[in-house]
Protein backbone atom coordinates (compact mmCIF):
# COMPACT_ATOMS: atom_id res chain seq x y z
CA UNK A 1 0.00 0.00 0.00
CA UNK A 2 1.32 3.21 -0.92
CA UNK A 3 2.64 6.15 1.99
CA UNK A 4 -0.24 8.42 2.57
CA UNK A 5 1.64 11.58 1.29
CA UNK A 6 3.62 9.69 -1.51
CA UNK A 7 1.68 11.26 -4.33
CA UNK A 8 2.36 13.89 -6.09
CA UNK A 9 -0.44 15.70 -4.91
CA UNK A 10 0.65 15.32 -1.66
CA UNK A 11 3.98 17.00 -2.39
CA UNK A 12 2.11 19.81 -4.00
CA UNK A 13 0.15 20.29 -0.74
CA UNK A 14 2.59 20.03 1.47
CA UNK A 15 4.92 22.64 -0.63
CA UNK A 16 1.93 24.88 -0.47
CA UNK A 17 0.88 24.60 3.11
CA UNK A 18 4.76 25.24 3.72
CA UNK A 19 4.50 28.57 1.52
CA UNK A 20 1.20 29.13 4.17
CA UNK A 21 3.51 28.59 7.07
CA UNK A 22 6.18 30.91 5.97
CA UNK A 23 3.75 33.82 5.12
CA UNK A 24 2.24 33.37 8.63
CA UNK A 25 6.02 33.31 10.40
CA UNK A 26 7.84 36.07 8.46
CA UNK A 27 5.69 38.95 9.50
CA UNK A 28 6.22 37.72 13.01
CA UNK A 29 10.04 37.88 12.71
CA UNK A 30 10.50 41.31 12.21
CA UNK A 31 8.71 44.94 12.33
CA UNK A 32 11.08 46.11 9.40
CA UNK A 33 8.66 46.33 6.55
CA UNK A 34 11.45 46.30 3.94
CA UNK A 35 12.75 43.03 5.08
CA UNK A 36 8.86 41.37 5.35
CA UNK A 37 7.80 42.64 2.22
CA UNK A 38 10.52 41.31 0.57
CA UNK A 39 10.28 37.79 2.10
CA UNK A 40 6.68 37.90 1.75
CA UNK A 41 6.64 38.51 -1.93
CA UNK A 42 9.16 36.24 -2.90
CA UNK A 43 7.05 33.52 -0.98
CA UNK A 44 3.89 35.04 -3.14
CA UNK A 45 5.98 34.54 -6.62
CA UNK A 46 7.10 31.67 -5.86
CA UNK A 47 3.86 30.01 -5.14
CA UNK A 48 2.35 31.83 -8.44
CA UNK A 49 5.13 30.48 -10.53
CA UNK A 50 5.53 26.98 -8.99
CA UNK A 51 1.10 26.26 -8.53
CA UNK A 52 -2.02 27.08 -9.69
CA UNK A 53 -3.47 30.16 -9.13
CA UNK A 54 -6.74 28.32 -8.01
CA UNK A 55 -4.37 26.51 -5.45
CA UNK A 56 -2.51 29.09 -4.00
CA UNK A 57 -4.91 32.13 -3.90
CA UNK A 58 -5.78 31.17 -0.29
CA UNK A 59 -1.81 32.65 0.36
CA UNK A 60 -2.92 36.23 -0.78
CA UNK A 61 -4.53 36.75 2.31
CA UNK A 62 -2.32 35.13 4.86
CA UNK A 63 0.36 37.86 5.74
CA UNK A 64 -1.81 40.99 5.85
CA UNK A 65 -4.40 39.00 8.58
CA UNK A 66 -0.94 37.70 10.60
CA UNK A 67 -0.16 41.34 10.98
CA UNK A 68 -3.47 43.10 11.35
CA UNK A 69 -4.31 39.91 14.45
CA UNK A 70 -0.86 40.29 16.00
CA UNK A 71 -1.37 44.10 15.73
CA UNK A 72 2.41 43.81 14.98
CA UNK A 73 3.03 46.39 12.59
CA UNK A 74 0.92 48.96 13.26
CA UNK A 75 0.01 48.81 16.63
CA UNK A 76 -2.95 51.07 17.44
CA UNK A 77 -4.11 51.91 14.24
CA UNK A 78 -6.02 48.57 13.91
CA UNK A 79 -9.07 50.03 12.14
CA UNK A 80 -7.33 51.62 9.55
CA UNK A 81 -5.41 48.87 8.29
CA UNK A 82 -8.90 46.83 8.18
CA UNK A 83 -9.87 49.15 5.74
CA UNK A 84 -6.66 48.54 3.60
CA UNK A 85 -6.91 44.66 4.35
CA UNK A 86 -9.12 43.86 1.15
CA UNK A 87 -6.95 46.14 -0.90
CA UNK A 88 -3.65 44.21 0.39
CA UNK A 89 -5.16 40.93 -0.26
CA UNK A 90 -6.45 42.00 -4.14
CA UNK A 91 -2.72 43.77 -4.38
CA UNK A 92 -1.21 40.42 -3.47
CA UNK A 93 -2.80 38.35 -5.72
CA UNK A 94 -2.56 40.58 -8.16
CA UNK A 95 1.38 40.31 -7.96
CA UNK A 96 0.62 36.78 -8.26
CA UNK A 97 -1.74 37.07 -11.22
CA UNK A 98 0.72 39.56 -13.32
CA UNK A 99 3.46 38.14 -12.93
CA UNK A 100 2.35 34.48 -13.52
CA UNK A 101 0.38 35.74 -16.67
CA UNK A 102 2.99 37.76 -18.04
CA UNK A 103 6.38 35.26 -17.34
CA UNK A 104 4.51 32.12 -17.93
CA UNK A 105 1.64 32.15 -20.22
CA UNK A 106 2.89 35.45 -22.49
CA UNK A 107 6.49 34.58 -21.85
CA UNK A 108 7.81 38.06 -21.20
CA UNK A 109 11.13 38.50 -19.05
CA UNK A 110 11.62 37.70 -16.08
CA UNK A 111 12.24 40.83 -14.94
CA UNK A 112 9.68 42.71 -17.05
CA UNK A 113 6.96 39.67 -15.68
CA UNK A 114 8.08 40.60 -11.76
CA UNK A 115 7.90 44.52 -12.59
CA UNK A 116 4.33 44.90 -14.09
CA UNK A 117 3.23 42.48 -11.21
CA UNK A 118 5.00 44.87 -8.86
CA UNK A 119 3.71 48.06 -10.52
CA UNK A 120 0.35 46.64 -10.18
CA UNK A 121 0.25 45.90 -6.96
CA UNK A 122 1.87 49.24 -5.76
CA UNK A 123 -0.71 50.78 -8.63
CA UNK A 124 -3.64 49.43 -6.16
CA UNK A 125 -2.44 50.19 -2.85
CA UNK A 126 -1.21 53.34 -3.56
CA UNK A 127 -4.56 54.83 -5.36
CA UNK A 128 -6.55 52.41 -2.34
CA UNK A 129 -4.36 54.23 0.56
CA UNK A 130 -4.70 57.70 -1.15
CA UNK A 131 -8.50 57.21 -1.99
CA UNK A 132 -8.70 56.18 1.82
CA UNK A 133 -6.35 58.70 3.27
CA UNK A 134 -8.40 61.82 1.07
CA UNK A 135 -11.34 60.81 3.63
CA UNK A 136 -9.32 60.69 6.38
CA UNK A 137 -10.24 56.89 7.49
CA UNK A 138 -6.38 55.95 7.12
CA UNK A 139 -3.52 58.23 8.28
CA UNK A 140 -1.83 59.62 5.87
CA UNK A 141 1.56 58.10 6.36
CA UNK A 142 0.05 54.83 4.89
CA UNK A 143 -0.12 56.75 1.45
CA UNK A 144 3.83 56.26 1.30
CA UNK A 145 3.72 53.03 2.87
CA UNK A 146 1.78 51.71 0.48
CA UNK A 147 3.05 53.64 -2.17
CA UNK A 148 7.11 53.21 -3.49
CA UNK A 149 7.40 51.06 -0.36
CA UNK A 150 5.15 48.58 -1.73
CA UNK A 151 7.23 48.68 -5.40
CA UNK A 152 10.19 47.93 -3.39
CA UNK A 153 9.46 45.24 -1.40
CA UNK A 154 7.72 43.66 -4.52
CA UNK A 155 11.16 44.20 -6.71
CA UNK A 156 12.97 42.99 -3.82
CA UNK A 157 10.86 39.85 -3.76
CA UNK A 158 10.98 39.36 -7.05
CA UNK A 159 14.91 39.47 -7.02
CA UNK A 160 14.97 36.86 -4.60
CA UNK A 161 12.45 34.86 -6.13
CA UNK A 162 14.90 34.82 -9.09
CA UNK A 163 17.93 34.09 -6.92
CA UNK A 164 16.46 31.17 -5.77
CA UNK A 165 14.66 29.59 -8.82
CA UNK A 166 18.21 29.54 -10.12
CA UNK A 167 19.79 28.40 -7.32
CA UNK A 168 17.44 25.46 -7.36
CA UNK A 169 18.82 24.44 -11.15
Amino acid sequence: MKKLFSSQASVETKQIMLYATGLIIIPLLSNNQLITGAFVNTILILAALNYSLKKTFFLSFIPSTTIFLTGFFFGGVTAAIALMLPFIWAGNFLLMLATKKLFIEKKKNYFISATGGALAKTALLFCSATMLASFSLIPIVFVSTFGIMQLATAESGAMIAFILKKAKR
